[in-house]
């Protein structure tokens, strides 16, 4: 009879510790999940809009598809209410047109995994990557997340194992960043990014990104500009000191961080860091990289940029209440509750601070 309790209590236990992790952790949790063997379930077919099946036997449509149908609750997407690091794909489904010429289209505001649940096809403009070969019409959540797990950021593939792609494995020749993020629920709850609760990015973003933007990342390129390297005492000191066009001198290095312009922290403990009160500024030996000003998944704006780049002043951002397309919402929702000075130029400033005297224009 002991025995029998001892067995008993194994079992038990087990069961409990398994119940208790995150649906992709743990060696993968129940596949049933995402995928069906017959495409049937109860007599009905479990995806009624593809009752032939779908590839790799998912259970809804393309695996874009498959991802939303948890994350978009997560803030992946939901209507431009998801404000995590990441951004909300919502906004790939958004165009906004002004005057005879002004227009902000859709399937430039970020990634455009293909998930035609979402109304996300893949990208009518850039058929590949910018600075690379990957095809966008085989692009998804899992062409940069394992959806069967892994121990790197965000579940990212890395330089071992690259994403499936046309029958194969895509090639990654960098490993996935070094970073600490908060709750992925950006929706609600802890993973709502702000100045002091963000993503901690430590090295390895751009090296990464590179992996499908290769070309902007060679140095014997015309195309790409803009470095991704340490930012050098100057600038360090331009973005600590810096508050807003008004005021670009009365910040200090510990209260400077502004979520909108991240930077990568090159002697952050990813063990210790805490994510929910990170509000210093950098030092010369931390990094600039590409979401620096940039979103991983989408934004308001062209090129999934963090802030307008079209307009002088933040104020004028688009979507604005005078466009075609716009909902009050996206107007509302375009700067994740971030607020500015009336006189607020583009964020480049935050560490180049050329915005000097511009508000005595006005």
């Amino acid at each position: 009879m002991k025995t029998f309790i001892k067995i008993a209590l194994v079992l038990t236990l087990a069961l409990s510790a398994s119940s208790v992790l995150a649906f992709h952790d743990g060696g993968v949790a129940y596949c049933a999940g995402c995928h069906t063997m017959h495409n049937s379930q109860n007599g009905a077919v479990v995806d009624a809009l593809h009752p032939a099946g779908n590839e790799f036997l998912l259970n809804t449509g393309t695996p874009s598809d498959t991802c939303l149908r948890c994350h978009a609750n997560y803030g992946q997407f939901m209507n431009g209410q998801g404000f995590g690091a990441g951004g909300d794909f919502y906004w790939v489904t958004r165009t906004f047109t002004w005057g005879s010429t002004g227009i902000s289209k859709g399937d430039s505001h970020g990634h455009n995994v293909v998930a035609p649940t979402k109304g996300i096809a893949a990208d009518v403009t850039l058929t590949t990557a910018p600075g690379g070969t990957f095809s966008g019409a085989n692009l998804g959540c899992t062409s940069c997340h394992d959806p069967h797990g892994n121990e790197n950021f965000r579940l990212l593939y890395g330089s071992d194992l690259g994403p499936f792609y046309a029958g194969g494995r895509y090639d990654f020749a960098k490993p996935a960043p070094i970073a600490k993020g908060n709750s992925r629920r950006t929706y609600s709850g802890t993973g709502i990014e702000t100045n002091g609760a963000h993503t901690v990015y430590i090295s390895g973003m751009s090296d990464w990104c590179a992996n499908c933007h290769q070309n902007f990342h060679d140095d014997n390129t015309t195309n790409f500009v803009h470095p991704t390297h340490e930012l050098g005492s100057s600038i360090a000191a331009a973005y600590n000191a810096y508050v807003s066009s008004d005021d670009m001198t009365s910040g200090t290095s510990a209260t400077s961080y502004m979520g909108l312009v991240p930077f990568e922290d090159v002697q952050a403990d990813v063990a210790t860091v805490n994510t929910l009160t990170n509000t210093a500024g950098p030092d010369g030996a931390d990094e600039v990289m590409c979401l620096t000003c940039h979103r991983a998944h989408a934004s308001p704006f062209a090129d999934a940029a963090r802030w307008d780049n079209s307009v002088m002043l933040i104020s004028q951002s688009h979507p604005l209440a005078t466009d075609t397309g716009f909902i009050q919402t996206d107007v509302d929702r375009k700067y994740y509750g971030y607020t500015f000075s009336a006189n607020q130029r583009s964020l480049c400033n935050k560490c180049h601070a050329k915005d000097y005297n511009d508000h005595k224009l006005y």
